[in-house]
Formats: structure tokens, C-alpha cells, sequence
């Protein structure tokens, strides 16, 4: 699989307690993708179906059912560029790689993609600390 920028994906996102490794079969938004051939990784941001509730810290956005099916998604979702994780471009990492559309599941537009890069960006210059890594692949040294 070509690394895609903004595409939902379906990956084996890390759990909290286990950042290195594959967690269970989860819908990732990859934020940005790096390297190539047996380098390639990606930042994977988290997304979940469960609405926000409350105010909304930055970098956190809700995904209405308009905006989700024009992301080629079938209902509303959050996505929280606040949990990224750095995982390599794998079959370990992407269950479905090797299938025929590598297991997208939907892309943002790109005036959304842009949108989240922009505020992925801010996030990381000003407030790197609200930021949490997890993945092999990650810059962060683990606690």
C-alpha cells in the first residue's frame, strides 16, 4: 500500500496499556504518512463513534453524519488528533493491506485534510504536551 494522507483506515490501533503493539481492529484516520517502501509509516489519529460531550479541547473534532458520509462513512464519529500514533506501514499494523483497497474505508475532503494538518501542526508547535504517542514508531520516550 502507497501511504495515503486522510484516508479512514482500518488498522490494529495500540491500546493505552500496550502502545508498541497491534491493538484490536479499529477505524484510524492517518494524519500524515512518512518514508517509503519498507520505511513507510504513519501518524494514525484516533477516531471513535462515541459523540463528545462537553467542550471540546483542540484538536478534538465530531464528525456530524452529514460531514461523515461525505468521508465515505456511515455514521457520525470523533476524531481526536490529540492520540496519534507512529506505527509502520505493515500487515501487522493494517489488517487488511493486502487487500484490493487496503482497507479504506473512507477520505477526508480536501479542505478537511488540510483543516486537521493545519491544527495537528498547531497542536504539536504549542502544545506538545496534550499530545500522546503511542506506537513503535513513536518520537516520545515511553513512561
Amino acid at each position: 500500500m502507497k501511504p495515503h494522507v486522510s484516508p479512514g483506515v482500518w488498522s490494529n490501533y495500540p491500546q493505552r496499556e500496550d502502545p508498541a503493539r497491534p491493538g484490536p481492529r479499529h477505524v484510524g484516520y492517518v494524519a500524515a504518512s512518512v518514508g517509503a517502501g519498507n520505511a513507510a509509516a504513519v501518524w494514525l489519529a484516533y477516531t471513535t463513534s462515541q459523540p463528545w460531550t462537553g467542550p471540546r479541547p483542540s484538536g478534538v473534532y465530531s464528525i456530524d453524519r452529514d460531514r461523515a458520509a461525505g468521508m465515505g462513512q456511515p455514521r457520525p464519529f470523533t476524531l481526536d488528533l490529540r492520540r496519534v500514533a507512529a506505527v509502520p506501514v505493515t500487515a501487522e499494523w493494517f489488517p487488511e493491506l493486502d487487500a484490493p483497497d487496503h482497507g479504506i474505508v473512507g477520505r477526508a475532503p480536501e479542505r478537511l485534510r488540510l483543516a486537521y494538518e493545519a491544527a495537528l501542526t498547531e497542536l504539536a508547535r504549542r502544545h506538545p504536551e496534550n499530545l500522546e504517542m503511542p506506537g513503535p514508531r513513536s518520537p516520545r520516550p515511553r513512561r
